[in-house]
């Protein structure tokens, strides 16, 4: 449906009397405790394993609305789609990246996606990438292994995803400055603190990169090619017009770029940071794709999904009235002990790590899971195996809706 249509049929959020936001604090006081730092900040995390414990559907002013961090009522809530919607006034990811699958509820979610989704399957995925990605590793790394340092993130991570973003969709995003340039400014917009200046930011970097892709869809148009965005916009049984393709990879350029990223800075984070479960991933091998997985329960890349009640409804034991906020705090959810046993040991071998929700669930399940776990492996195995390797610095991570280190420093026997 064109937007202009579909914006009339938002959800709208509630808006509390005095009385009533008065009523839930009283009713829910660890989440009237929590502040946004809790959420934010590495050594504030403990916060929310108190409120799971105490109050896993929780009123919390601090976010202006209901916190869930129980992994069951987690899940529940992004797989019941008829319940928790994302097409709102408020919602954040819409307001930074525009209308596209994420930001849609069924059935304009599946007319979005479906173009997309059979490049995205896992065979197809291993078939035409798996040497192509093996391949820009071993570039990137040729180019830093002579000298004996870097910043994995800016130096590898991020040139890393964008190049591999780059091959999948037939993009030239060879300007990885300027390509993270926007993504910084998308990411920066999905804030709570009400400053309007990341909206302005994201809004200017959202027309100059779609300028880039108009630009891309007609080279695509006059000279065909393989990729994947090459089919979409060739293919003429698409419903999809240019603005809403452009959308959709706008999207799936930024999961392509952010997850991954993160999913190599923190999976190398945190094995630099636990030896013996170095040693055990050097000693075989086959267990860093787990240990992978592992990487994103502990610290999610995506640590935070929104969503909004397009009617009343019930959650675990709290009634929830139309246009309620309910976020999920994945970061919470990953440490559920009820789920995942010793959740705050990173266990390289842990049977269930798979069942991490960095990737989220029902619906809006990534698009690009199976590229991403193809990616993380391929190229924490070859970090790995630069001579000596260790970890020079690296802060805590930290982040409330894309979570990892700041920076990670390393060093090598050049």
């Amino acid at each position: 449906m064109p937007e202009s249509e579909a914006l009339a049929e938002l959800v709208p959020q509630v808006e509390l009397s005095e009385a009533e936001e008065a009523e839930r604090r009283r009713c829910y006081p660890v989440g009237a405790g929590i502040e946004f730092a809790d959420l934010e900040e590495h050594g504030r995390v403990e916060a929310l394993d108190q409120l799971r414990e105490a109050e896993p559907v929780s009123w919390v002013p601090a976010l202006g609305g209901w916190l869930v961090t129980a992994y069951p009522l987690a899940r529940s809530v992004l797989a019941r789609t008829e319940d928790f919607g994302v097409w709102a006034e408020p919602n954040l990811v819409r307001a930074s990246l525009g209308v596209m699958m994420l930001t849609s509820d069924s059935p304009e979610h599946e007319r979005q996606r479906q173009p997309f989704d059979e490049p995205f399957r896992r065979r197809a995925v291993y078939e035409r990438f798996e040497a192509r990605v093996a391949a820009r590793v071993e570039r990137l790394l040729a180019e830093l292994e002579p000298r004996g340092e870097c910043e994995l993130a800016s130096e590898f991570a991020t040139p890393f995803a964008i190049g591999v973003a780059g091959d999948i969709l037939g993009l030239s995003l060879d300007d990885v400055p300027r390509i993270q340039g926007f993504y910084e400014a998308f990411a920066g917009a999905m804030t709570y603190d009400g400053d309007p200046e990341p909206q302005r930011r994201a809004e200017a970097a959202r027309a100059a990169f779609n300028e880039i892709l108009h630009g891309e869809l007609a080279r695509m148009r006059a000279a065909p090619d393989r990729s994947i965005t090459s089919a979409v916009v060739n293919d003429p049984g698409t419903e999809l017009s240019d603005e809403e393709v452009i959308a959709q990879l706008r999207v799936i350029l930024f999961g392509a770029i952010e997850t991954v990223e993160s999913m190599v800075v923190n999976a190398v984070y945190l094995l630099l940071r636990h030896p013996e479960e170095l040693a055990a991933v050097r000693a075989d091998p086959a267990l860093v794709a787990n240990a992978v997985e592992e990487g994103m329960r502990v610290i999610p890349p995506v640590a935070f999904i929104e969503r909004w009640t397009p009617a009343p409804t019930v959650l675990g034991d709290v009634e929830l009235g139309r246009g309620e906020f309910v976020g999920v705090s994945t970061l919470a959810a990953d440490r559920d002990p009820e789920v995942f046993e010793d959740p705050l040991r990173f266990d390289a071998r842990r049977q269930n790590a798979r069942h991490h929700l960095a990737f989220s669930f029902g619906i809006h399940h990534c698009l690009g899971f199976n590229m991403a776990r193809l990616q993380g492996p391929i190229a924490v195995r070859a970090t790995l195996g630069l001579p000596g390797l260790e970890l020079v610095s690296a802060p805590e991570p930290r982040g409330f809706a894309f979570r990892r280190p700041p920076e990670l420093r390393l060093s090598w026997d050049a």
